[in-house]
């Protein structure tokens, strides 16, 4: 696989569409869209999921351009109940701020009605620094890359947009704790992933998503949006394009499970939710509709080219239904 080019544009102005290993230095859009475009059309998040046997919690900060949001949230597993469920809103450049890069140098806040996040990686070191702190939540990781397998970067172009970029960071050994009310778990053994994604968007956007990680193995996929250049599955340490991925599921009921497949048969896996996270925002000028089960995935991975197939059995980590009109 290629490593991620310097810039996600080309001399021209044209997306470096591909799935790459690594990470662009800093995803910026000026050579493809001038300054109204990117106000009214850019969009940024950076998400953080912690899974262990326990819990999964997890925050985004997103910049849609003209407005900001953030939610954060704790997903006990044993009670099978949200610990805590938070959502902010705000301006951008005042209450969120979003990194342009994936990697070393990346620092994405969020600051504002009440509550404090931060996701960074300081420049020369190999941990990204999580913390929350918000009503009754306290987030404190540390998130080690020394033994994860490669950041996997895909451009794509975007029907009504410009171009998209995303990165994905999987299999980060987390160390820390959480506390929702009173509550609390100590994260060693367990594992952080984390998106960062930065492009022109389409005014209306829809995608289903499924993401988890454990050591030694990990999957992102995506059906609508991106396509399939952000596809791929993580094995040891080797990044697996996955192709075109279908999603079958009860929109009317995302507790029943999820079937999730790939073309040519590469990948077919079963999620069961345990639990939900959901939300509907109508701001008249914007709306959106959104729904994260959190639950386990089994089934089969074939890497093709003669590679034996590899089990998937209770692997933890999260599915997505999601529509934006921004």
């Amino acid at each position: 696989m290629l490593s991620a080019p310097s810039a996600v544009v080309d001399e021209s102005g044209r997306p470096r569409v591909g799935t790459y290993a690594g990470w662009v230095p800093g995803v910026r859009w000026e050579a493809a869209a001038g300054r109204l475009r990117r106000t009214l059309q850019g969009k940024t998040w950076h998400y953080v999921g912690i899974s262990g046997p326990k819990l999964f919690a997890a925050f985004a900060i997103i910049d849609v351009g003209w407005a900001a949001s953030a939610f954060a949230y704790v997903f006990d597993r044993e009670r099978r109940v949200l610990a805590a469920d938070l959502s902010f809103t705000g301006l951008p450049g005042l209450s969120a701020r979003v990194a342009d890069r994936a990697g070393e140098g990346a620092t994405s806040t969020w600051r504002g009605s009440g509550a404090e996040l931060s996701l960074s990686r300081a420049p020369g070191t190999s941990a990204w620094h999580v913390r929350a702190h918000a009503r009754g939540l306290l987030i404190e990781a540390s998130l080690a890359t020394a033994a994860a397998p490669p950041t996997m970067c895909a451009i794509a172009e975007i029907v009504g947009g410009v171009g998209n970029c995303t990165h994905k960071t999987v299999g980060l050994a987390a160390s820390g704790r959480v506390v929702a009310g009173s509550s609390s778990w100590d994260l060693d053994g367990c594992t952080g992933m984390l998106d960062h994604t930065r492009g022109i968007l389409a005014r209306d956007t829809r995608w289903r998503w499924a993401m988890a990680a454990r050591p030694g193995l990990a999957f992102n996929l995506v059906e609508g949006f991106n396509g399939p250049v952000e596809n791929v599955a993580w094995l040891g340490q080797r990044i697996v394009p996955m192709g075109a991925a279908r999603f079958d599921f009860d929109a009317a009921d995302p507790m029943k499970p999820w079937h999730i497949s790939c073309e040519g048969g590469l990948l077919d896996l079963e999620f069961r939710p345990e639990g939900k996270r959901a939300e509907d925002r109508n701001l008249v000028i914007a709306a959106s509709r959104y729904v994260q089960p959190i639950g386990t995935f089994r089934g089969t991975i074939r890497p093709g080219a003669g590679a034996p197939p590899v089990d998937v059995s209770d692997l933890v980590g999260v599915t997505e239904d999601h529509e934006a009109r921004w």
